[in-house]
């Protein structure tokens, strides 16, 4: 039989109920966040929302090891954004065999953007910090959901998860300079000054075209390169194909960008 004392803890204890000074919360939602914010796998999440892909594929796309991508699938799993489905490998090593592929879950990006909502609502007064990283993920996420036509997204550095919807025809891709506002004089992907290898917008370090149908992407006048899918290009159009990774001067103080041709539907295998 309970004692009175036993029964209270155990009231205590079992709290279903949490405010946002409360140390379980904190933790718990630091968790959530840390999750979410890595820009890795912000960057699997657009990858396989394009169509659902192996892990092998997901590791070489993300350019880490076989084990630590499937450790942060894992983590993705776990809130419940990504599902795991068996399919008929297509790949030539593995032709016909069976593997697990991985896809988002419909409306998953939108589910997990409103819990952060509600997640920067609660904390804003007792963690601010937390409520300002909350509001920082959710609009990454927001992007990859809404994505509807010819976009591309970053997936490094503090502009991670901002988009650049392709509705015109020519831009220009390159740092902030005064005097241009992404529009005038002429149309620009503008990064800012912490990607600090990538050439100024006035002499652009890439430039993105459509062209016949297709969009195509040429180098600038670049010091450090521009390159798609790992492959260094010249200023001969290269066509881009969706899921395509673009980067300009790879390493901590260029960009990477991932491409996004038009949107298919959810959980269809390759």
């Amino acid at each position: 039989m309970k004692t009175e004392k036993g029964m209270n803890q155990e009231r205590t204890d079992d709290r279903t109920i949490l405010n946002s000074a409360d140390s379980e919360f904190i933790a718990e939602l630091s968790e959530y966040l840390e999750a979410l914010s890595s820009p890795i796998r912000l960057h699997i999440l657009f990858f396989i929302g394009t169509k659902p892909r192996t892990v092998r594929q997901i590791s070489h796309e993300i350019e880490t090891s076989y084990e630590n991508t499937k450790k942060h699938l894992s983590k993705l799993l776990s809130l419940g954004i990504i599902r795991k489905e068996i399919g008929v490998s297509d790949e030539p090593a593995n032709q016909g065999q069976p593997v697990f592929y991985y896809s988002l879950i419909p409306d998953g990006l939108n589910h997990a953007a409103q819990n952060l909502t509600i997640f920067s609502s609660v904390a804003a007064h007792t963690s601010p910090d937390l409520s300002q990283k909350a509001s920082s993920i959710q609009t990454g996420l927001q992007n990859i959901a809404s994505l509807s036509g010819p976009a591309i997204i970053i997936t490094q550095g503090q502009m991670t998860g901002r988009r650049f919807e392709l509705t015109g025809g020519t831009y220009r891709m390159g740092r902030r300079e005064e005097g241009w506002d992404g529009i005038n004089p002429e149309p620009a992907i503008l990064l800012d000054d912490e990607y600090r290898s990538v050439s100024r917008v006035s002499k652009p370090h890439a430039w993105l075209k459509k062209q016949s149908g297709f969009w195509t992407i040429t180098e600038g006048n670049s010091k450090g390169g521009t390159y798609v899918n790992g492959k260094r290009i010249g200023h001969e159009p290269v066509v881009l194909t969706d899921g395509d990774r673009i980067d300009l001067s790879p390493g901590t103080l260029g960009v990477n960008f991932i491409f996004h041709s038009a949107p298919k539907p959810a959980g269809t295998h390759p």
